[in-house]
């Protein structure tokens, strides 16, 4: 293969970026002013380009994404304001702003090579009303929207335009499409939407695992990969097309040893190699100003071939369209399967989707008994399921609709799929009725791909589906893990990423074999310490109304209220390893959920009712149907496990594997009273302090820490009940191993209070010899017990 360096990205440098920023604030600043012009009555009737094309737009996004702008209202920063309908045409105003540039970018490629990118009837090919039930063109509307525009920029701005779009086009690499796109359009709209930019490197590494014939698959081998049909579902920026693209053509160099480069290949293979690869490398995207940008990634990818006067014309086959309903029917595959598929869907969970969009899903791919998408109903799904993300019914969808049988795929996804329910899709080894098999799995552990974009771990998965899909069924994944090398990890290439960064190969096993969707962890991790827990992880308070809970000392004392009904509550700050750094005050006035006390809380408690009654509208406004039985006051998570004497406890949230025995404490308002875990902590509750002790200095000792770190998503809910509850944990019996771990806890548990006398900051950074003496005791003591096991 040809390793050529690819050209370095001159055309953005500081100067060329605040001299596009200034264009782009003359646009943005013009467009505004003829949309608020135009009126919000203007917009609805299509009075003018601007102002009809605004509807067609909004309809368009309420259509396909639901009521995007009230969640982009109520989440809203300094980039945008407060109110739904001002975020809707400040949305536009960036959406369009880009597609501004694209467009005069696509318009300066052809000017500078001489070649027609974007025939006039490209977009009326795919009459956007067959498959949108859209009133026009979006390329059409966008289009006479930048003439109205553009007659308001001054000349000088037009000529700089001008002079940076020819500059770009003829240097820029592809990954520049989504520099424009970050700089053009704010975090929050790119995040409601699900748009995160696939660095070249992940977009390079997804090519390279699919064109590399490690698969026994003699129908798809690298020497022709050329003509494979390659396909992304979701192309944005065009990350994965432009890598693709570039492969096809290094093979056409590799082909001509006589030619040092692309743009030495004679004119007959040129054309040849600019035809082959537009027919073949295709994507769609519900976005429209995401089309234009994967044309101009294509075409930057193709420029060696373009800067022949053999190649008259390149079209890039990227439409809009829509993963819930296009088929191989539909463009841009006309009714030819793909055999590649590439990308990184939509990292949107599920319960962040609006209702519109759910229905769409629920009556469209979750309708086909086949894909069995989304099985969990009712109370399991209440239960936490609601976190599921889009991203793996899309990537199904996609493969069970587009991909032929035999065909490869390779996914950007979050790496916790690998572990948590959410993840049970993509690990039961089938989509629809054909096999799946997972050949690889590049797990990037802690670093970040994306950035700050994304805080979630992410990993790539290779797969096969159909045919070819049995050869690892039940087996051990090869597993390629990506970490620090000492250098400032960089994806810009995969050549940077190999250069930067350290790999390891290992394997992905199931966790239980017998299990269709077992959860994967490493070959070498510490498997005794996984296996069944036999004890119930509960989760804590839930309440959603902190501001009226959630008490202080002016609080109590201005209203009177009783103590009987106040406890001393945990949040995850106050939870660290074998002890707590303080607690808060919390409003308990129930002791079971769902429990009808109201008389008796009235009668005893006075105050405490009246305080509660007064803040009774905020209460019934609570959204969750959790408080839906019981007084109006109702919490979640309540029963006689809160009440246990002992409760081994954690945070759910972030992955800080710190577990702790609490009982009880001493507040100076309260008098001795047990404590209550709050909304973000896990625990397991008992009446035998030797039996917590015992389970707390397992799951604090070093093999299970280690395999918490194997198995944990490194996502939001790194430490979930679905996590932990994986995690071998005996029942209590008393025998000498077990005592051995509780003591040691214990010795642990009396060192802690003497150290949390200053900020939790300071606490972090202290070494307590006493602490590391006792937490040795633990490791011994658990793996003495681990080894002494009978039961594996």
């Amino acid at each position: 293969m040809n390793s050529a360096p690819r050209p370095a990205d001159a055309s953005l440098g500081d100067d060329r970026l605040a001299r596009y920023e200034a264009v782009l604030d003359r646009y943005r600043d013009a467009l505004r002013h003829r949309l608020g012009s135009a009126g919000t009555e203007a917009a609805d009737t299509g009075g003018t380009p601007v102002a009809g094309t605004y509807g067609a737009w909004r309809a368009f996004v309420g259509d396909h994404h639901g009521a995007v702008f009230d969640r982009l209202a109520d989440d809203a920063d300094d980039s945008l304001p407060g109110d739904a309908d001002a975020v809707a045409r400040e949305a536009f105003v960036q959406s369009l702003s880009l597609d501004f540039l694209l467009s005069t970018h696509l318009a300066a490629a052809e000017r500078a090579f001489s070649v027609a990118v974007e025939p006039a009837d490209s977009d009326a090919s795919v009459p956007l009303d067959a498959r949108f039930d859209a009133p026009e063109s979006f390329a059409a509307g966008f289009d006479a929207v930048h003439a109205t525009v553009a007659d308001d920029l001054p000349a000088e701005t037009r000529e700089t335009l001008a002079e940076l779009a020819a500059a770009f086009v003829r240097t820029a690499p592809p990954a520049a499409v989504a520099t424009l796109h970050r700089r053009t359009v704010s975090r929050l709209v790119r995040r409601v939407f699900g748009r995160y930019d696939t660095p070249t490197g992940l977009a390079e590494l997804a090519v390279e695992s699919v064109r590399d014939d490690d698969s026994g698959d003699d129908g798809a081998r690298a020497d022709d990969f050329r003509d494979r049909v390659v396909l992304d579902p979701g192309c944005g920026a065009g990350a994965f097309l432009a890598a693709a693209a570039r492969a096809k053509l290094d093979a056409f160099v590799d082909d001509h040893p006589d030619a040092p480069g692309a743009d030495a290949l004679d004119a007959a293979t040129a054309s040849d190699a600019a035809d082959r690869i537009a027919r073949s490398v295709r994507g769609f995207d519900v976005n429209p100003v995401a089309v234009r940008a994967s044309r101009l990634a294509l075409v930057l990818a193709v420029r060696p071939l373009l800067r022949r006067d053999a190649v008259a014309s390149f079209t890039p086959r990227v439409v809009l369209a829509d993963a819930v309903t296009t088929t191989a029917s539909d463009p841009p595959l006309d009714g030819v399967r793909a055999d590649v598929l590439l990308g990184n869907p939509p990292w949107l969970t599920w319960d962040s989707l609006t209702p519109r969009v759910k229905d769409r899903w629920r009556d469209g791919p979750m309708a086909d008994p086949d894909l069995d998408l989304f099985t969990r109903r009712g109370r399991d799904a209440r239960l936490g399921y609601a976190n599921d993300d889009l991203s793996l019914p899309f990537a199904w969808t996609c493969v069970h609709e587009l991909l032929r049988d035999g065909g490869r795929a390779a996914f950007v996804l979050k790496r916790d799929l690998t572990t948590g329910p959410a993840g049970e899709l993509l690990r039961r080894r089938r989509v629809g009725d054909r096999p799946l098999s997972m050949r690889r799995v590049h797990d990037f552990g802690s670093l970040s791909p994306f950035g700050r974009e994304v805080a979630a771990g992410t990993a790539l998965y290779r797969l096969d589906v159909g045919a070819a899909a049995d050869a690892s069924e039940g087996g051990s994944i090869p597993t390629t893990m990506w970490a620090r090398d000492g250098e400032t990890p960089a994806f810009d290439s995969l050549a940077a990423m190999r250069r930067t960064l350290a790999v390891e190969e290992t394997a992905l096993v199931p966790a239980d074999p017998s299990a269709e969707a077992s959860p994967w962890v490493r070959a070498d991790a510490e498997r005794r310490a996984l296996g069944p827990a036999d004890y119930r992880i509960r989760h804590g308070v839930k309440d959603d109304a902190k501001a009226v809970y959630a008490l202080d000392r002016e609080t109590i004392e201005a209203h009177d209220i009783e103590p009987d009904h106040v406890y001393p509550y945990l949040k995850s700050k106050h939870v660290v390893k074998y002890g707590l750094f303080g607690h808060d005050r919390h409003l308990v006035p129930q002791r079971l959920a769902g429990e009808d006390n109201a008389d008796a809380v009235r009668r005893e408690t006075p105050n405490t009712y009246a305080y509660l009654e007064s803040n009774r509208e905020r209460l019934e406004a609570r959204g969750s149907s959790w408080f839906d039985d019981g007084p109006f006051y109702s919490l979640f998570g309540l029963g006689p496990y809160t009440w246990a004497d002992y409760k081994v406890v954690w945070c759910r949230l972030g992955f800080k594997p710190h577990f702790a025995v609490v009982s009880t404490v001493e507040d100076p308002l309260l008098g001795e009273k047990p404590v209550v875990p709050g909304d973000h902590c896990m625990f397991v509750g008992t009446d035998d302090e030797r039996e917590a002790h015992y389970l707390c200095g397992l799951l604090n000792s070093a093999p299970y820490q280690r395999c918490l770190r194997d198995i944990s998503s490194g996502g939001k809910s790194s430490l979930s009940k679905s996590t932990v509850s994986r995690l071998a944990m005996p029942e209590w019996d008393a025998a000498d191993e077990q005592n051995a771990i509780a003591e040691a806890s214990m010795a642990a548990h009396r060192v802690v209070p003497d150290h949390v006398d200053c900020s939790k900051r300071a606490y972090n950074a202290k070494t307590i010899p006493e602490l590391d003496a006792a937490q040795a005791r633990v490791d011994r003591a658990t793996e003495r017990f681990l080894t002494a096991r009978d039961d594996q």
